[in-house]
C-alpha cells in the first residue's frame, strides 16, 4: 500500500470515529426533545457548515440546487434513511441499529443485480445469506423479544441502499462537496416544514450539541470524500465498518451499553460478510456514496 492509499484509509478511519460521536449527540438529545427537532438539526447545521465551505471556497452560486428527479430522489432516500436510523438509535443501543445498518450491502447487491442486470457469483450468494444470519443472530428475533424498532432499523438500511444505488445513475458535473452539500437539502426542507409543529425551545447548551450534531457529520463526510480522493473503494471497504468501534466505545460510555457475546459474533459475521461481498463486486459509487448516518 502506497503513501496515497495508506493516507486515505487514515482519512476514512479517522471520518468514522467522529461520526459515531454525531450520532451519539443524536441520541442523547432525542432524550429530552422530539426526534424530529434532532434529525432537524442533523440537515440544517449539515446544510449550513458544508454550504459555508462552499461559498468561500467556490463562491455563493454553488450553493444554487441543480437537481434532477435522480438527486431528488437520492436526497430524499438519504433523508429517510438518517431519519429512520435516528428514530431507531432512539430506542436501542448505537451498536445495535448499526448492525441493522448494515443490511444496506448486502441489499443493494441485490438490488444491482435486478436494476443493472448485474451478475451476483455463489460466493456473493453464501456471503448475503450469511450476513442476514449475523443480523438474526446480533438481534435475536422472537415472539416475545421482536420490536417495531428493528423494523426501522432494517428500513434505515434498506433507505441507504437505494441511496447508494441511486448514487450510482447519479451524474456529479460539480465538486463532490457540493453534491453533499445539495443530496442534503431535501432533508433540510422537509424537516424545516414540520418541525414547528413540534418544537419545544431547546436551552443554549442544547443549540451547541444541535449544531454539534450537523457540523460533525459534515466533517466527517468531508473526511471520507477526501479518503476516497486518494484510495479506491476495494481498498478502503473492509475499512468502512471501523465506525462500529467508535459507536461501541461511545454506547459504553455515555449509555452503558454492552453488547453480549451473541451480539458481538452476529456483527462479526455481518461485517465479514460485507467484506466477501465487496471484494467480488466493483462498483463505482462516487465519493458521496461513502457517506452514512
Amino acid at each position: 500500500m502506497d503513501q496515497r492509499q495508506l493516507t486515505g484509509v487514515i482519512l476514512l478511519v479517522l471520518a468514522l470515529q467522529i461520526l459515531p460521536i454525531s450520532d451519539t449527540i443524536a441520541k442523547y438529545m432525542s432524550l429530552t426533545l422530539p426526534v424530529i427537532q434532532v434529525i432537524w438539526a442533523r440537515f440544517f447545521f449539515h446544510c449550513l457548515a458544508t454550504g459555508a465551505y462552499i461559498s468561500v471556497r467556490h463562491g455563493v452560486g454553488a450553493l444554487r440546487p441543480v437537481m434532477s428527479w435522480r438527486h431528488a430522489a437520492r436526497s430524499a432516500a438519504l433523508f429517510l434513511a438518517v431519519a429512520l436510523f435516528y428514530v431507531a438509535i432512539h430506542f436501542m443501543p448505537l451498536t445495535t441499529a448499526l448492525t441493522l445498518w448494515f443490511v444496506a450491502p448486502f441489499l443493494l447487491t441485490i438490488l444491482a443485480m435486478v436494476f443493472f442486470k448485474e451478475q451476483v457469483s455463489h460466493v456473493q450468494w453464501a456471503a448475503i445469506a450469511a450476513g442476514f444470519l449475523g443480523i438474526i443472530l446480533a438481534i435475536r428475533p422472537s415472539s416475545t423479544s421482536w420490536e417495531w424498532t428493528y423494523l426501522v432499523g432494517l428500513l434505515a438500511g434498506v433507505g441507504y441502499a437505494v441511496f447508494l444505488l441511486l448514487t450510482r445513475i447519479v451524474e456529479n458535473r460539480i465538486p463532490p462537496l457540493v453534491s453533499v452539500y445539495q443530496t442534503g437539502l431535501v432533508g433540510c426542507l422537509a424537516s424545516s416544514a414540520v418541525v414547528a409543529t413540534v418544537w419545544e425551545q431547546p436551552a443554549w447548551r442544547d443549540w451547541v450539541l444541535l449544531a454539534a450534531i450537523g457540523i460533525i457529520a459534515a466533517i466527517a463526510h468531508l473526511l471520507i470524500i477526501k479518503a476516497f480522493e486518494r484510495a479506491d473503494a476495494s481498498t478502503l471497504a473492509p475499512f468502512t465498518y471501523a465506525e462500529v468501534v467508535g459507536a461501541a466505545i461511545l454506547g459504553f460510555i455515555v449509555f452503558g451499553d454492552v453488547p453480549d457475546l451473541l451480539a458481538c459474533a452476529g456483527l462479526a459475521i455481518i461485517i465479514l460478510s460485507a467484506v466477501a461481498v465487496v471484494a467480488y463486486n466493483r462498483p463505482t459509487e462516487p465519493a458521496a456514496a461513502a457517506s452514512d448516518a
